[in-house]
């Protein structure tokens, strides 16, 4: 009998334990669903300001890769890709660049995004980019979109579409909780995902579209694509007149920048 009172005791706090504990780790996922889950991006209106410089800084990223531009991309004999981005901080100043290197580094994870993040946070000794953006030639993949959102980017906009590995920071934003019991709510830190309004990557996703091969990769190191990043390259370098004055002051800033952007070693 003693040991039967002593064996309901111990269930009893066990379920009282197991039911606070419970309640603590819902109670969290609450607060963590209501923090994260909603988008700002929703209600965000691009200005004509604001689209001009988001026109421009997607020239001065492919303008970055044009200044060493791979003519094939075998691993023994190349950087990485025709992939780059450049950074710009909350203030809206270019702070940073950076380019594919997977083979010269011989390390698959060496995207634009990648080292433009990383090399940045090393040089300033933070964990955030909270408020930063990022101008890409090409949409980001799913690895690059999750450094970009555990590292707080406000938003990134992309020149080419890819219609293989893109959409990543869309299919982050999925809910699927309500049409299932085991759907997922959308993941935390959601980043404006924006395709840029220059003329160019409309050029450039017109002319994959009429690619042969299979790779988007393989593309970008065809003499096509090379012609349109050199069309983007001079039309950044001859934009020294900003429509809105406001603007002017970017515009001069990022063209000092992007004279100390590394040439290729010869």
């Amino acid at each position: 009998m003693k040991k039967t009172c002593l064996l309901i005791g111990f269930l009893v706090l066990s379920t009282c334990f197991f039911s606070c504990d419970s309640k603590q780790s819902n109670s969290k996922l609450n607060i963590e669903k209501s923090e994260y889950t909603h988008d700002s991006a929703s209600v965000d209106t691009i200005s004509p300001e604001q689209k001009e410089l988001d026109s421009f800084y997607s020239l001065m990223a492919y303008a970055v890769v044009n200044k060493e531009w791979q003519d094939n991309i075998k691993q023994e004999s190349s950087r990485g890709y025709n992939i780059g981005s450049v950074l710009v901080d909350s203030d809206k100043y270019v702070v940073n660049w950076a380019r594919n290197s997977v083979n010269s580094t011989m390390n698959e994870t060496q995207h634009g995004e990648v080292r433009l993040i990383q090399s940045y946070l090393d040089s300033i000794h933070s964990f955030s980019l909270k408020g930063f953006s990022i101008y890409s030639t090409l949409e980001p993949c799913a690895m690059c979109s999750g450094m970009m959102k555990m590292t707080q980017l406000y938003r990134t906009i992309y020149g080419q579409t890819d219609p293989a590995y893109g959409k990543a920071l869309e299919r982050l934003q999925l809910k699927t909780d309500p049409c299932c019991s085991e759907g997922y709510s959308p993941y935390p830190r959601p980043v404006i995902s924006d395709k840029s309004p220059d003329p160019i990557s409309v050029e450039i996703d017109s002319a994959y579209a009429q690619y042969n091969g299979k790779y988007i990769v393989k593309f970008l190191a065809t003499p096509d694509a090379k012609l349109l990043f050199e069309k983007a390259s001079d039309m950044f370098q001859q934009y020294n007149k900003a429509k809105y004055e406001e603007n002017q002051k970017y515009i001069d800033s990022a063209h000092t920048f992007y004279n100390f952007v590394v040439l290729p070693i010869k």
